[in-house]
């Protein structure tokens, strides 16, 4: 359910130009009609990024990126539709609504604000304990870590000692039982009975870019092959950890030189804590989980060159790989931190401090170089058979890359394998290669074309689409979504308001057709694109009557009464008739 109403979404549009906002952010240059840019939400030379003044919609041609201008900032700032909707109106000047007709909307951002409230109260009650009589094992552990109590502090590094006391803590403070279950600080144990839910742990908060308490991260203070050596809070209404990256709120504070937008990318919480305490302070943690798209945007955010110093051991070394090319395709120049002796970060910057982690990342290799080196670990280069196997292998990588980057590392794989330069590097189409008209709609998809390009060519108010076309589009379509948004864009159409193609993206959301409708009309070459509607119009209404054809047989066959029989045969030979030729 939306939070706000059309209404009010629709004056923070009519106080918003798409251009003056993605402007704020990327660079753009206008050509001919339309501005265009380097795609901000993946790495591009060559600018593939649209933006449509006239519609007040954007898409991307290279990763498929599209959306008006709540889209953009959820995207961009990987935000919430609520908070781009609040951002925006800020912006514009406009007082926010309060929750007057959405009772669910409300209730879920109440729930979110006691979450927010348990969870800052949990994290004050852990952080008391460390230094009470009861946190003395906490203590010990921390001392054998060599934390600093300014660290400690900046962390706000606590321990639960028990499984009771928080919850009754908690309680005692008014929250509801239900409450703190749904916060995640809690959990019903066999008995029936709240329990901690990070009992005899380490613990550890995980604060968010906007300054407040998500959750938390425990770690194990005595063995025990009962507990899980790390645990998290589990997915609530304000934490995800496929979304969040441990350690953002203070990557924010930190002040880089000018010009630099670097991180370091590491995969524990303990890594983090012990690189910042070492004085390296650029770094966030994935929250020990395989690398998501989520987590990609949220650092492409803060920073343009991303250092992945995951840990040494193998399955370390395959979480690097699996991640780095979502860092590469959210556009962020990426490298490689080689760390030695299956050590992580935590390890190596307590054996060697700053500046023999420094030393690492001067030697970070750029992705292309690790991949490569990758791949020539598995084999043996002294056997003809197996450099074979790493000229296909290195291929395969080579043909991902731009022309200029692949001329370089095709030497480079020559120069191990003695294939030819020229023979690992795959011809491929030029990109900006005219692309054939189509002229002719045909296949087992015909009909799902055509009925996307005649919709797209109605949300643009195409000239070739006279009224008299309308109702028969009407009654043709056949696809849900776009009868539901032919019938909101018509309702404004009568009401007088006219519809924008931007539009669509608050009918339909993310929904994969959205990108469609704004795509589809614009494929076919102006000069031709009234001829392909009358052909799409031919075919959608041969769709339509042979469909009806059908169903009036089947009616016929099973009618028995002798003058109804008579009316359905006149409706058959009327639409026999009709049928395009």
């Amino acid at each position: 359910m939306r939070r706000f109403s059309d209404a009010f979404l629709e004056k923070i549009k009519s106080k918003t130009d798409i251009v003056d906002l993605i402007s704020s952010y990327v660079t753009v240059q206008r050509k001919g009609r339309d501005y265009w840019a380097c795609c901000p939400f993946h790495k591009e030379k060559t600018p593939s990024f649209q933006i449509r003044s006239d519609h007040q919609f954007y898409r991307c041609y290279g990763c498929g990126k599209h959306g008006n201008i709540f889209n953009f900032l959820m995207d961009y700032e990987n935000i919430s539709f609520a908070e781009a909707v609040e951002k925006l109106a800020k912006k514009a000047g406009l007082e926010i609504p309060e929750f007057t007709d959405d009772p669910e909307a409300k209730a879920k951002s109440e729930l979110a604000e006691k979450i927010y409230n348990i969870n800052k109260e949990a994290a004050k009650f852990y952080y008391r304990n460390l230094f009470s009589e009861n946190g003395a094992l906490a203590r010990e552990y921390i001392a054998k870590r060599g934390l600093t109590s300014d660290v400690i502090n900046t962390f706000g590094i606590g321990c639960s000692s028990d499984f009771e006391s928080l919850p009754e803590y908690l309680l005692k403070k008014g929250y509801a039982k239900q409450s703190l279950i749904d916060a995640g600080v809690a959990s019903v144990n066999s008995a029936g009975k709240l329990s901690d839910f990070f009992g005899n742990r380490l613990i550890i908060p995980i604060i968010g870019g906007n300054g407040k308490v998500l959750g938390f991260t425990g770690r194990v203070l005595v063995s025990n092959p009962d507990f899980a050596k790390y645990k998290n809070t589990q997915t609530t209404l304000v934490f995800n950890k496929r979304k969040n990256l441990f350690g953002i709120n203070l990557f924010k504070k930190i002040r880089q030189p000018s010009g630099v937008r670097s991180m370091i990318l590491v995969e524990g919480h303990m890594d983090v804590v012990s690189l910042y305490q070492a004085g390296i302070q650029n770094v966030v943690a994935s929250m020990g989980t395989s690398l998501t798209v989520e987590q990609c945007r949220e650092i492409k955010r803060y920073a343009d060159l991303v250092y992945v110093s995951f840990d040494g051991d193998s399955a370390g070394q395959q979480a690097t790989l699996r991640g780095l090319d979502l860092l590469k395709n959210e556009g962020l120049d990426v490298k490689v931190v080689c760390l030695t002796d299956n050590m992580d970060p935590d390890d190596y910057v307590r054996k060697y401090g700053k500046a023999g982690y420094e030393v690492l990342l001067d030697k970070a290799m750029p992705l292309i170089d690790y991949k490569l080196m990758k791949v020539e670990e598995k084999y043996n280069l002294k056997k003809s058979d197996e450099k074979i196997k790493y000229a296909k292998d290195a291929k395969n990588i080579l043909n991902s890359l731009d022309e200029v980057e692949k001329q370089i590392y095709a030497e480079v794989v020559e120069s191990k394998s003695g294939v030819k330069a020229e023979t690992l590097i795959e011809d491929r189409p030029s990109e900006n290669a005219e692309k054939p008209k189509p002229v002719k709609i045909s296949g087992n998809n015909a009909v799902s074309k055509a009925e996307a390009f005649v919709m797209s060519s109605f949300i643009y108010g195409k000239n070739y689409i006279s009224a008299d076309d309308l109702p028969e589009i009407r009654k043709y379509l056949t696809e849900k979504k776009y009868i539901e948004v032919f019938d909101k864009f018509m309702k404004g159409l009568l009401g007088g308001a006219l519809p924008k193609v931007s539009d669509v993206f608050d009918i339909l959301g993310d929904d994969p057709l959205a990108a469609v409708l704004a795509d589809e009309a614009d494929k076919i070459d102006a000069a031709d694109q009234k001829s392909y509607y009358l052909q799409c119009m031919s075919i959608l209404k041969q769709d339509y009557i042979g469909k009806e054809l059908r169903r009036l047989t089947a009616e016929f066959n099973n009618e028995t009464d002798v003058e109804a029989k008579e009316k359905i045969r006149i409706q058959i030979k009327n639409l026999t008739k009709a049928q395009p030729k």
